[in-house]
């Protein structure tokens, strides 16, 4: 059978000339030529089964392109900054109880038998990359060794770590800012004293936890 001369042939004269009109003539044809179990009747209208599975046209919702203040923005609104001002030393002390709990559960010291693997145990490179990526805000650090020398022996709480940078709030309840990539630092937990070198802590403390620490035993200053 060409399909091609079926589709385009001409309408037989009887409908042509004929007078009913058009839905009349659609809902007569549909009743003598379509099976009854393949359409269903809604009033006066015809309705194919297959009609009802149809689905919804997906409306497509233009992406919003998400907003972040730039590093620009941040520094004019002085989010990237502490007040040197107003700071006291012992009412950071709840900050400082918070961290030791939380560095004690981080490094699995809750149980005091438990002990601090050797750097030639092989539970070292485990230890000392949780201890690396670990958030070091509200330690006591010290600091033990830098290029500048005035900074060698200073004591305090740090409040905020930066990419580059340790804020600390020393006893005097001043606010110093002290360069990781020169400085080494140490603090104490739970009799125990860890050393930190600045330039393996360099990078964001956001991103630290997901970064690869390297195995460089003593980095120079």
């Amino acid at each position: 059978m060409d399909l091609r001369g079926f589709v385009h042939q001409e309408l037989p004269p009887e409908i042509v000339e004929s007078n009913v009109e058009g839905g009349k003539f659609m809902n007569q044809f549909m009743k003598t030529h379509i099976p009854h179990k393949d359409i269903t009747r809604d009033g006066s209208n015809f309705r194919f089964l297959l009609h009802k599975f149809r689905t919804a046209k997906k409306i497509k919702r233009k992406g919003v392109k998400k907003t972040f203040l730039t590093r620009k923005e941040r520094r004019e609104l002085e989010m990237l900054k502490l007040p040197k001002a107003g700071w006291n030393y012992n009412s950071l002390q709840s900050i400082r109880n918070m961290w030791r709990e939380y560095m004690t559960q981080n490094l699995d010291l809750c149980d005091t038998t438990n002990k601090i693997p050797k750097c030639t145990d092989s539970e070292w490179t485990a230890f000392s990359t949780i201890l690396a990526k670990s958030e070091l805000v509200g330690a006591e650090l010290e600091v033990v060794r830098s290029k500048t020398p005035s900074l060698v022996g200073m004591i305090g709480t740090l409040v905020l770590e930066t990419k580059m940078t340790l804020q600390i709030v020393t006893k005097d309840n001043k606010l110093k800012i002290v360069p990781k990539e020169c400085s080494v630092f140490e603090f104490r937990l739970n009799n125990m004293k860890f050393t930190v070198f600045g330039k393996q802590i360099m990078t964001k403390p956001s991103e630290r936890s997901a970064k690869k620490i390297k195995g460089q035993m003593y980095p120079d200053l």
